[in-house]
């Protein structure tokens, strides 16, 4: 049995979530019993769902923390799990997966405690699993413990069944001359929200009849920051008008539609592009050519068009992405095939079984 710790899940809104049930259907698929324990079990991520978690967890088999700071409401409870059940339940095996190096804040003036939750959720983890290879050198690798495993994109490349590309762009109001720039994802600050919109702005000047799909919803279930950016960049999206066509929160076969009707994808990540982001292969499995900002995670940098953080430079690489696409194109694909759920489930099997099926 794999016991799955997840901040959020399904039909909570957030990639955390969605990589959560997308991991668990395609263990499933090789045979491996799962269940998941969510906000809806525990309500609160604090001491209590410690608690729970712990006269509720296996005896046997593997917990298997998916870790985010924001998602377990910034606190630092669930940083102790390991070494709890070490004591409380000796035949289990505890393994976290990062899906951010993030610190919790735990409570007013914790200051260096905040990095130690972290820490200690590392250390005393039997395993610990990262998408950037750049979070498992934070975390204190590499090591035999510390592991690659990427991420798949948490949306198919399936639209309706009758999807025709021209036909749904056209009921857009785009023409086939037209500029389509997708960008996917809540409107966090690490997004790169305002930064997006001066590329955009930028590429208009270029391309007045450009339009920017803005797809998913625009916040996520955890993170109180998506909130914030969100409201502080409404007048910017109002001045824009029609340019912007905003979906919210869409279905998997409404939102691959949505993707395959772009023509590049725009993602300006305020940290640089990572194979952590989710949002990043979701655009990718869709063939968008990818552009993006440095730093660039050694994972997708032979994949993306990363360019610094400056939106005229971003705008050049959108229009130059959009003239000769078929070079990016390839390379999504590419990128889209070496991160398939297949493979990652088969990564995970293999750590699962080292576990299990030797001593402590």
């Amino acid at each position: 049995m794999i016991l799955f710790v997840s901040g959020e899940y399904p039909p909570d809104i957030g990639g955390l979530g969605d990589y959560t049930a997308r991991l668990r259907l395609a263990l499933e698929q090789h045979g491996w019993l799962t269940d998941v324990v969510t906000r809806r079990h525990v309500r609160h991520w604090d001491i209590r769902a410690l608690l729970w978690l712990l006269r509720n967890a296996p005896r046997t088999g593997v917990v298997h923390i998916q870790y985010q700071a924001a998602a377990f409401d910034l606190l630092g409870d669930i940083c102790l799990l390991p070494t709890l059940l070490h004591r409380i339940r000796p035949s289990v095996h505890c393994i976290t997966t990062f899906h951010d190096v993030r610190i919790p804040y735990l409570f007013p003036r914790a200051g260096r405690l905040r990095r130690a939750a972290v820490n200690l959720l590392a250390r005393t983890s039997d395993a610990v699993i990262a998408a950037d290879s750049r979070d498992l050198r934070q975390l204190g690798g590499p090591s035999p413990r510390h592991i690659h495993v990427p991420i798949g994109s948490n949306v198919p490349c399936a639209p309706p069944a009758d999807h025709v590309r021209g036909a749904f762009r056209a009921n857009l109001g785009l023409t086939p001359d037209d500029l389509a720039v997708a960008f996917f994802g809540t409107l966090n600050a690490s997004k790169g929200i305002d930064l997006l919109l001066s590329a955009f702005e930028a590429v208009q000047a270029q391309q007045p009849q450009a339009r920017l799909l803005l797809l998913g919803g625009e916040v996520g279930a955890s993170d109180a920051t998506d909130r914030r950016a969100a409201a502080q960049v409404q007048a910017r999206l109002a001045a824009l008008g029609s340019a912007v066509i905003g979906t919210g929160w869409l279905p998997p076969e409404r939102l691959s539609a949505y993707l395959l009707a772009a023509d590049v994808a725009l993602l300006p990540y305020a940290d640089g592009a990572s194979a952590r982001r989710g949002s990043l292969l979701a655009c990718a499995a869709h063939g968008l050519p990818l552009v993006t900002t440095q730093p660039t995670g050694v994972e997708v940098a032979p994949y993306v068009s990363a360019v610094r953080q400056d939106p005229v430079e971003l705008a050049e690489a959108v229009i130059a992405a959009w003239r000769d696409s078929s070079h990016l194109r390839a390379a999504s694909t590419a990128l889209a095939d070496s991160v398939s759920w297949p493979g990652i489930a088969a990564q995970h099997i293999q750590i699962y079984e080292r576990l299990l099926y030797s001593r402590r």
